[in-house]
């Protein structure tokens, strides 16, 4: 390394020759090699030093890749589309219907002419009918389920039938899963109002009906509602109006939707409505009823979360009466 002035490398590259190479064959072709290094960093050192060699390197080698991969073009790119091919819609007839929900989710549809002339609405035993609902065959149904989502489908997905046979079994026609029930059944003529979501833990969700309405024929749409508590119940109002809570204690909170502000996100977790003890918990919902109690003026608050106030013994004549 001395002698020849050369790094560590170098010499034990050197003393790696055989004696049998030192000749000036194998001298020549080492200075040729050396040569041609010199030229190669060259060249390199040029195109990285010009954007234009760049660009004609990468040309060449994107063209070479297309001419060895190209196996023609895998879709059509159409410049005028001929709407004669269009499939026509078929046209949902429209007359009244009513509608039955059983609480084990077997759903009835019986023309509403027709239903003065039926009997009692048969059921399974250990069954009974939780929704009756007049509407539209043009209608659609919003079938919210008890893993927090909510399945799509029109009224007259489900065919006329009478008041002698149980109906459709909701969770088989729309393809549930095996352990989800339906715990609240929507009709909507048009995405306009709101879902109100009540919540075991004191809460209250205000979701626009618009923020289920779809573009496409989606039938399954995932986090309906909040899973942060269990669903206490659910009401779809065209209108803010004013509803009654219940808790568990059988205190009762008379408030109108209208102090809640809606929101678009589905899955909110809503604001607290009602004031609740650690034992205790939020166990319906329902539309309050003109004269539901003989003072309306104790359940009502201007400040919420609220505890709400227990019924007399002449609110609960006046709700036994209805």
């Amino acid at each position: 390394m001395i002698g020849f002035g050369i790094d560590e490398t170098q010499a034990e590259y050197v003393a790696e020759i055989k004696l049998r190479h030192l000749n000036r064959e194998y001298i020549l072709k080492r200075i040729k090699d050396i040569e041609q290094l010199e030229n190669d960093i060259a060249e390199l050192e040029g195109i990285l030093a010009s954007k234009n060699k760049m660009k004609k390197i990468i040309i060449t080698e994107l063209d070479a890749v297309a001419k060895k991969y190209d196996t023609g073009r895998k879709c059509e790119v159409l410049y005028e589309v001929d709407d004669t091919d269009e499939v026509e819609l078929v046209e949902i007839p429209d007359y009244p219907v009513t509608l039955f929900l059983s609480e084990h989710g077997y759903l009835k549809k019986i023309k509403t002419a027709n239903l003065r002339m039926s009997g009692e609405q048969k059921v399974k035993e250990g069954d009974r009918i939780i929704t009756e609902l007049e509407c539209s065959n043009k209608d659609e149904l919003l079938f919210f389920t008890n893993q927090n989502q909510v399945y799509k489908a029109k009224v007259d997905d489900f065919a006329d039938t009478k008041a002698s046979v149980l109906g459709d079994y909701v969770a088989s026609k729309l393809e549930m899963s095996a352990d989800e029930q339906v715990v609240y059944m929507a009709v909507v003529s048009e995405y306009k109002g709101y879902m109100i979501f009540v919540f075991e833990n004191g809460k209250l969700a205000k979701v626009d009906i618009s923020s289920y309405a779809t573009k496409t024929n989606r039938k399954k749409l995932i986090n309906a509602y909040s899973n942060k508590s269990s669903l206490a119940g659910a009401m779809y109002i065209t209108e803010d109006t004013d509803i009654v809570i219940c808790s568990s204690s059988g205190r009762m909170l008379l408030l109108n939707t209208a102090a809640i502000l809606p929101k678009t996100t589905k899955d909110t977790q809503g604001v607290a409505v009602m004031k609740l003890k650690k034992t205790h918990k939020i166990t319906s919902i329902h539309l309050y009823k003109e004269g539901e109690f003989e003072k309306a003026w104790r359940f009502r608050t201007k400040n919420l979360p609220a505890a709400g106030a227990l019924p007399s013994e002449a609110d609960v004549a006046e709700q036994l009466t209805f």
